[in-house]
């Protein structure tokens, strides 16, 4: 029998605690710092303009006087949001779709995919560079992550169907089934339990993509540029060529935030997915 940790162990392990730490840090810089703020972050020429690294400005200043300490958190906090809003409700879509596909009749099932299907084609940077352009008037940071989030769910719906065709057939589900239970009842007891992994790797996979294609959309002009988001900070440092005039922090410290903060997220999870498996894993010599 392979050797299963207790929890206690694991928040003793390193491989744990130096991103639980980093994940901590990040959301407490990103949410709580700037609600302490007399200035508001996004404003234009409170700071002396394209300052280096220095310790009166430990981030450097933009050429709009903007100094990237204060500014940072509060893009990496919006660019948090939207990418959580679209994973929370592209996953609860997927997963209802999904579930419900697989576990109905043969006539639900066909409408169902097909909707999914149309779904997966969609080309969904386009349409959200479309929406967001024509929309931006209206946007805030909650509604763009909606939109994300109505957008995305195409392909991870029809994994959770894939898996869930799968497991209806084992034997277990049958029993479940032929006991009467209903089928809300059939998903939480007999399928989550399966699902718990691909959840966690699906709300994150899906964090990821929001935020890179809230990047490419600010990138290219097309949102609402008033917002303070990573996407918009790289993109007003490109529009004022901030690595020909040498002004590298500008573009190097939110891209370095937000890697952080990603890698961060996906290795906590990955240990958190190693304590609650291999508690179920059983090795035989």
């Amino acid at each position: 029998m392979a050797y299963v940790y207790t929890f206690k162990e694991l928040a003793l392990r390193p491989k744990f605690l130096v991103p639980l730490a980093t994940f901590i840090g990040l959301l407490l810089y990103a949410f709580i710092f700037p609600a302490t703020l007399t200035t508001n972050p996004g404003r234009w020429y409170y700071a002396p303009p394209a300052q280096p690294p220095s310790p009166s400005y430990p981030f450097g200043t933009t050429t709009m006087g903007q100094d990237l300490f204060l500014l940072v958190p509060l893009a990496l906090r919006n660019s948090i949001v939207i990418s959580f809003v679209a994973a929370v409700i592209s996953v609860l879509i997927a997963w209802g779709i999904g579930s419900t596909a697989a576990l109905s009749t043969q006539a639900v099932k066909s409408v169902l995919m097909t909707v999914v299907d149309i779904i997966c084609v969609l080309p969904g940077l386009p349409l959200l560079m479309v929406i967001f352009y024509t929309w931006r008037d209206y946007l805030t940071i909650p509604l763009i992550g909606a939109i994300m989030g109505l957008i995305g769910w195409g392909f991870p719906a029809r994994a959770v169907y894939a898996i869930l065709s799968s497991l209806r057939q084992r034997v277990f589900v049958y029993t479940s089934y032929f006991s009467g239970l209903s089928i809300f009842k059939i998903v939480v007891k007999d399928f989550i339990p399966f699902l718990l992994r691909y959840l966690m790797i699906n709300l994150i996979g899906t964090m990821t993509w929001a935020i890179g294609n809230e990047v490419t959309v600010s990138i290219f002009g097309a949102m609402k540029m008033e917002e303070v988001t990573i996407g918009t900070t790289i993109h007003w440092a490109m529009y004022y060529q901030a690595i020909l005039l040498g002004i590298w922090w500008w573009l190097a410290i939110p891209i370095a935030f937000l890697i952080l903060f990603v890698l961060s997220l996906y290795v906590l999870m990955v240990e958190i997915d190693k304590y609650i498996f291999a508690r179920a894993r059983v090795t035989w010599g």
